[in-house]
């Protein structure tokens, strides 16, 4: 690999465990990372709303408070499975 796909999957691995530590400090309710939650919101918030316009949280019955996203997945698939292969693929 050269180093122009080494940088490239740096990135984008880089990219995926900030989505994945967005995804877990969503789920849990930390008051000291609260501010490092807020910041990878926004930051991740920019590639998820397109996403979010599409698909819509799933709800759990009518009287479930809110839904589940599925933003961040499809993020992730969208990484993985066409962003990097295709920077593999033009970088290769």
């Amino acid at each position: 690999m050269g180093p122009l796909q080494n940088i490239a999957e740096l990135l984008i691995k880089a990219f995926a465990f900030g989505l994945f530590v967005t995804i877990v400090l969503n789920w849990i309710d930390v008051f000291a990372l609260a501010e490092a939650k807020r910041y990878l919101n926004k930051f991740y918030d920019i590639f998820m709303d397109p996403i979010r316009r599409y698909i819509k949280p799933v709800r759990f019955g009518p009287s479930a408070p809110m839904g589940l996203d599925l933003a961040p997945l499809v993020l992730l698939v969208l990484i993985w499975w066409v962003v990097y292969p295709f920077l593999m693929w033009v970088l290769g």
